[in-house]
C-alpha cells in the first residue's frame, strides 16, 4: 500500500526548499521588461501621431487661407446663393466646374485629395466629390467648431477614397474644418480639406519599428546582465542555503549523541549506585567508570561549537 504524505510534511518539506531568487526574477522580469518596450513604443506611436495631426490641421489651415485670399473673392456670390439652388442645380451649374478647375490649379503638387465648402447653415455647397453635393452638415461637431472660429482635425483611415483623381484606396487622411475669414472679419463660410498623410503614417510606422527594435535589444542586453548576476547570487543563497541544513544536520546529530550520552550516564549511575549499595566487587564498578569516562570522550568530539 502506497504511503501518503502529510500536509505537515508538505509544509516542512516546502519550507526547507531555498528561495527561487532565478525563477522569480526570470518571470517578473520578463513580464517588467515587456510592458515596458509596449508602452514606450506606443507613448511613442501616439505622441507621433499627435504631432502628424497638429501639423496636418495647421498645413490644411494655411492652405484653406490660400483658398480664401485667391478663390472666395471670385465664387463669394455663387456660393451665397447656392443654398437657394437644389443639389442638382448646383452640380450643374457653370460655376461649380469653373471652381472645380480652380481648386484643382491650385492644389497641382499638394497632398490635398479632396475639398468641401459649407455655407454657414452646414449645407455642403461645393465638393470634388460632386454627389455630396447638397448634404447637412450642420450638426456636425468639427462643421459646428469651425462655425465658432476653431479648427477641428482627425486622421482617419480609408479602404476607399473619392479623390480628385478617382478613387483611391488604402490611404491614411486627415480631414479638418477651417474656417473662411478674409481679413480677421466675422466667419463667412466653412473649408474641410482632406490631405492625404500616408507617406508620413508609413514613416511613422518605420520609426516605430525601429524603437521598437532598439528598445528590445538593450533590454534584452539588460535582461542579460541582470540575469548574470541574479543567477550567481541565487547560486550563493544555495550554496548557503546547503550549508545551514548541513550545520542544522550536524547539531541535531549532536544533541542525538547528547541524549544517548546523558540516558547512558542516568543508566550507569543508577547501576553504580545499585552495586555499591549490594557491596559488589570493585572491577564492575571500575568497567562502567571505564564507559563514563570513554563517553566523555566521545561527548566532547560531538557538542557542536559555540559559532554554529
Amino acid at each position: 500500500m502506497q504511503n501518503s504524505v502529510k500536509p505537515e510534511e508538505k509544509r516542512e518539506t516546502n519550507k526547507k526548499q531555498p528561495f527561487q531568487l532565478l525563477r522569480y526574477f526570470s518571470i517578473t522580469s520578463l513580464v517588467a521588461f515587456l510592458l515596458v518596450a509596449v508602452s514606450l513604443v506606443t507613448f511613442y506611436r501616439q505622441i507621433a501621431v499627435n504631432e502628424l495631426i497638429e501639423i496636418g490641421g495647421s498645413k490644411n489651415a494655411a492652405i484653406t487661407q490660400s483658398f480664401s485670399n485667391v478663390i472666395w473673392p471670385e465664387f463669394e456670390e455663387f456660393l451665397g446663393s447656392a443654398s437657394s439652388l437644389s443639389a442638382d442645380e448646383i452640380r450643374a451649374h457653370p460655376e461649380t466646374a469653373r471652381l472645380r478647375q480652380a481648386l484643382l490649379e491650385q492644389t497641382s503638387g499638394l497632398s490635398v485629395i479632396k475639398v468641401k465648402i459649407y455655407d454657414l447653415k452646414g449645407m455642403t455647397v461645393f465638393s470634388t466629390q460632386e454627389s455630396q453635393i447638397g448634404e447637412d452638415k450642420s450638426q456636425n461637431a468639427g462643421f459646428l467648431a469651425a462655425l465658432n472660429g476653431g479648427l477641428a482635425s482627425e486622421l482617419t483611415h480609408r479602404d476607399t477614397f473619392s479623390a480628385f483623381e478617382g478613387e483611391i484606396e488604402d490611404r491614411d487622411v486627415i480631414s479638418s474644418y477651417v474656417p473662411i475669414r478674409r481679413g480677421g472679419s466675422a466667419v463667412e463660410g466653412v473649408f474641410e480639406v482632406y490631405d492625404d498623410v500616408t507617406p508620413l503614417l508609413e514613416m511613422i510606422l518605420v520609426a516605430q519599428r525601429n524603437i521598437a527594435i532598439g528598445v528590445a535589444l538593450i533590454l534584452i542586453l539588460l535582461y542579460g546582465i541582470l540575469f548574470l548576476l541574479v543567477r550567481r547570487a541565487d547560486n550563493l543563497i544555495r550554496q548557503q542555503f546547503i550549508e545551514q541544513q548541513q550545520s542544522q544536520a550536524e547539531i541535531q546529530k549532536a544533541y542525538k549523541k547528547e541524549e544517548n550520552v546523558n540516558e547512558f550516564f542516568r543508566f550507569t549511575l543508577l547501576n553504580i549506585i545499585e552495586y555499591v549499595n549490594r557491596g559488589n566487587e570493585k572491577e564492575e564498578l571500575l568497567s562502567y567508570l571505564e564507559q563514563i569516562k570513554q563517553q566523555f570522550d566521545e561527548l566532547k568530539y560531538w557538542i557542536p561549537k559555540k559559532e554554529d
